[in-house]
């Protein structure tokens, strides 16, 4: 099963999520509209406490699913970040620079070259502070990755095992 925890502007029912469902996987997607940074992480939490998902996460909801991630790493058996909002400082990740992924939790984070709304490099940086058990696929596109669901699906599936 898969937690997917949608960007600021998304929904519970966007593409990625969408494309998650049609290929087969099973997706509970939070419902952040409207809710700040902490409250989004309450939710995840909520929703993944009984452990044994994968947590994927896009934008702010890549924050969001990243900084739960470093505080329960038992919870999840991988980590699939989406052009992830570590360029952004907002309560209770205050310094987002600091946020690595687990030792021994294998994650993937996608992020476009052309993203303009949150810059690659800090998807770089992210990798180079969290070690060898992080993958960073960076692909021709924009911040929605709307051209890249065919890789969003691939790390879900090497993800889920």
């Amino acid at each position: 099963m898969i937690v997917f925890a949608h960007g600021l502007e998304g929904s519970p029912h966007g593409t990625k999520v969408r494309a998650l469902r049609e290929a087969g996987f099973e997706v509970v997607a939070p419902d952040g509209r409207g809710r700040d940074l902490a409250a989004r992480v309450a939710g995840l939490q909520e929703a993944t406490a009984r452990g044994g998902v994968v947590l994927a996460g896009s934008s702010y909801g890549g924050l969001a699913a990243a900084f739960l991630a470093q505080r329960f790493p038992e919870r999840f058996t991988g980590l699939l970040l989406c052009a992830p909002a570590f360029n952004l400082a907002e309560a209770p990740a205050d310094r987002p620079e600091t946020i690595v992924a687990p030792a021994g939790l294998e994650t993937i984070v996608i992020h476009g070259r052309a993203d303009d709304i949150v810059p690659v490099e800090v998807s770089r940086a992210y990798r180079d502070r969290s070690g060898p058990h992080v993958t960073l696929r960076e692909v021709d596109d924009g911040h929605r990755l709307a051209s890249s669901l065919d890789a969003i699906l691939k790390a879900a599936r090497t993800l889920e095992g």
